[in-house]
């Protein structure tokens, strides 16, 4: 994602008045002023299940929150949002990577991840910013505004 595009996809959020977006690419790093929910890098496959972590992540004064969920625990990682959100006063709420979400345990883990989250960025009047690197992934009419890059 490159500025050009951060650019324009607040633009269009703004001019739009729209508050859901999805923008097929990879989220850049360390948003400024967002709460941000992302899977790990990597997971483990036991002997019953996958094994994978989800980051929260918040801009603060002293510098940057990182919370770590397991991925089995859905609920309480959009929870810790919901508490940073009220906190921090955030512009935008990501749910980064969506598709290696609904790959690693289930569309419909990320589809309940992404209403939570829808909620949350409501209650905070902030936009949602869904990003997704598969064209497929997320249903485009869900969302007010659909970037390509």
């Amino acid at each position: 994602m490159t500025g050009k595009t951060m650019k324009q996809l607040r633009r269009v959020l703004y001019e739009s008045g729209g508050q859901t977006a999805l923008v097929r690419g990879s989220a850049p790093p360390r948003p400024p002023n967002t709460v941000t929910v992302a899977p790990g890098v990597a997971a483990s496959l036991g002997a019953t299940r996958r094994r994978a972590p989800l980051y929260v992540t918040a801009e603060v004064p002293s510098g940057r929150t990182v919370r770590r969920y397991d991925g089995a625990d859905v609920r309480r990682a959009a929870d810790c949002v919901a508490e940073l959100a009220h906190e921090r006063d955030p512009t935008t709420v990501w749910l980064c990577d969506r598709d290696q979400i609904a790959s690693w345990w289930a569309e419909e883990v990320a589809d309940r991840l992404e209403r939570r989250l829808t909620e949350v960025a409501r209650e905070a009047d902030a936009p949602l910013v869904v990003w997704t690197n598969e064209s497929g992934g997320a249903v485009a009419d869900r969302y007010d505004v659909v970037l390509d890059p």
